[in-house]
């Protein structure tokens, strides 16, 4: 806190501020007389305490409201005037003018000492709470100044600081707005990801007996809708960054290739698709099916800015980014704006390229297309979360993403996306693989009685024996009774005991024993290679998937 400043006296009247001066005295506050209301003004300081000004001496107050109202945001001066009961009584006008002051009290005279010393007092507290406040201020800019440091360790120059300042708070500020629909979106996404999970099995298990015709469309359409469902709240996990991915080596060659059917039916007969991959290509190191609809995403945008047709380039190729550089292959043609991390780490990446003959974005749009739930797009043609989702799962990854556009001349969207070194042969998996451990006795432990039921009896369609509990209490009573079962499903979020506490109770039992765990939520805690996971809604195929990964095949008896 600074060293406490004078308190400013103009009292002209008589030996008024001389009086003063040795009534503040008394109780240690020092105080400055002057001679007029230009002297006062030129004292003034944000070290000044407080003034104190007779009524009579507010004349050609100008200069001093003029400071007053530029003050800074902490301060709030206080201001202490003698009038007298006659000059209160002289109309409401002047009662007013002193309020406009700010923070004004009214002394009326003749002055007491007690009371002149009191209210001298209050003045000086509310100062020093001004100064405080003014302190807590600095510390939170030092801390600020003191991350951007981190953030631009060779920036030198002036002007590359302020940039940088100004990139670190926004940073912070679509940190926070984050994390706030993050804590939001994770309750709902597991509530409304258990809803789908029901639907989702209880569909899957009367499959076989729907008949053809209109019950099979409106079958259908049903599983349409959950599918939708289920990409919006996976939209809203993917734009707040709380979405559990699965990153592995992926093959971007036989990634595209394997969308290219899908982006043709997507985009329709007027927009071409090309695609262009080069041999010995690295993989990259993401989570495949987060991929897939990011591109997706991309791709229907780039539709929406071609109605009457167009082309659309999908290119892959290895990017090199070096210290402060992002993106510089692409040339500095197009006016562009950068979403991901601050810097890419210097490093190899794997890029896709995603280019449009559309329409382009505003310049004045640009800046604000990956900010949640901004759209240009009608009320019914999109929610404003495509691009969001698209920037949570880069980012998250360890990579970013680049928009390139001008107007009237298309826009080119990039992911740089981590790399690895080479990609394992993916080979399809063929149905015996996937029926590997059919015909076993799986515990399910599921709270939600919807939930449980459907997917008991989706695991019973795929030809498991299935003992149901409701809670890992239960679960724990089956097998101290002597249940013996070949592999653990259990839910992750449940009362009293969850998901990955259920499998290590379990594996006190019976040690070894395959195990899976399924959830809603997306900030579900690493589980170890130990245990298997499965986000809800999952489909038949990818729990007979995980199931016959985890189960050795069976004997034949």
């Amino acid at each position: 806190m600074p060293m406490r400043g004078p308190i400013l006296v103009l009292a002209p009247e008589g030996r008024d501020a001389e009086v003063i001066a040795s009534v503040l005295a008394e109780i240690g506050l020092a105080a400055r007389p002057c001679a007029d209301m230009a002297g006062l003004c030129r004292e003034l300081g944000d070290g000044t305490t407080a003034l104190v000004l007779s009524e009579g001496a507010l004349t050609d107050v100008g200069p001093l409201v003029a400071w007053l109202e530029a003050q800074p945001r902490w301060s709030d001066l206080p201001i202490v005037i003698l009038t007298s009961r006659r000059s209160r009584q002289a109309g409401r006008g002047r009662l007013a003018f002193f309020q406009s002051l700010g923070n004004v009290t009214l002394l009326d005279r003749p002055l007491h000492r007690e009371g002149l010393q009191s209210v001298a007092q209050a003045a000086l507290r509310s100062r020093e709470r001004q100064y405080r406040t003014r302190s807590h201020l600095e510390e939170i800019t030092r801390a600020s100044s003191l991350l951007e440091e981190r953030v631009a360790e060779r920036t030198q120059a002036l002007q590359a600081e302020m940039a940088d300042r100004r990139r670190a708070e926004d940073q912070l500020h679509q940190a926070q707005k984050m994390e706030a629909l993050g804590q939001l979106t994770g309750g709902v996404a597991h509530d409304f990801n258990n809803l789908l999970q029901g639907i989702v099995s209880c569909l899957a298990v009367l499959a076989p007996t729907v008949p053809d015709g209109i019950p099979r469309e409106l079958f259908e359409a049903a599983n349409r809708s959950i599918e939708r469902g289920a990409r919006l709240t996976q939209s809203l996990l993917s734009f707040a960054r709380r979405q559990t991915l699965i990153p592995e080596p992926t093959d971007l060659g036989e990634l595209l290739a394997g969308m290219s059917s899908l982006l043709e039916r997507s985009l329709g007969g007027q927009i071409s698709v090309t695609i262009e991959v080069p041999p010995g290509l690295p993989a990259a190191l993401i989570d495949r099916a987060q991929l897939e609809s990011a591109i997706l995403n991309l791709a229907i945008n780039a539709r929406d800015a071609m109605p009457a047709g167009g082309r659309l380039s999908l290119t892959a190729f290895v990017a090199e980014i070096g210290d402060g550089d992002v993106g510089g292959e692409m040339g500095g043609e197009m006016n562009g704006t950068m979403a991901g991390p601050v810097e890419l780490k210097a490093g190899t990446y794997v890029a896709v390229r995603v280019a449009d003959t559309g329409t382009g974005i505003d310049p004045a749009v640009l800046p604000h297309v990956f900010e949640p739930f901004f759209t240009t797009k009608p009320l019914d043609k999109g929610s404003g979360l495509g691009l969001s989702m698209v920037q949570g799962m880069a980012t998250q990854s360890g990579g970013g993403v680049r928009i390139d556009s001008t107007p009237g001349g298309g826009t080119v969207i990039t992911l740089y996306l981590p790399s690895v070194a080479a990609v394992a042969d993916r080979a399809e998996r063929t149905a015996a693989e996937v029926e590997r451990g059919h015909g076993r006795t799986i515990l399910l432990v599921e709270d939600d009685a919807i939930v449980r039921m459907g997917t008991m009896a989706l695991l019973e369609s795929l030809g498991h024996r299935v003992i149901e509990a409701e809670s890992g209490e239960s679960a724990l009573d089956l097998l101290r009774d002597g249940a013996e079962v070949d592999a653990l499903v259990t839910d992750f979020a449940m009362p009293g005991m969850n998901g990955a506490e259920v499998v290590r109770n379990v594996r006190n039992l019976r040690p070894g024993i395959p195990a899976l765990i399924v959830t809603g939520y997306a900030d579900t805690p690493d589980l170890g290679e130990a245990v298997r996971l499965l986000r809800k809604p999952f489909s038949p195929h990818q729990i007979a998937d995980r199931l016959a990964d985890m189960l050795p095949a069976k004997r034949p008896e």
